[in-house]
């Protein structure tokens, strides 16, 4: 299965989450999709803070890491 990811950004402790681009992870279970989305988002140097399974994919808020 796939699913497309919406990625936003958290930033510092004050201000509203900004959106950045999406990506589309695929795997054979729910579990691996997680396993897939969390190996490109840390690809990326982000840390994911919540994921939420929505009808059309996943929402993912993360933090940039230093």
């Amino acid at each position: 299965m796939q699913r497309d990811v919406k990625v936003f950004v958290l930033s510092g402790s004050s201000g509203a989450p900004h959106p950045e681009p999406g990506f589309t992870v695929e795997a054979s279970t729910l579990d691996g999709l997680l396993d897939a989305l969390h190996g490109e988002l840390a690809a990326r140097g982000q840390r994911v803070r919540a994921v939420s399974h929505t009808p059309t994919g996943l929402l993912a808020y993360v933090e940039d890491r230093p």
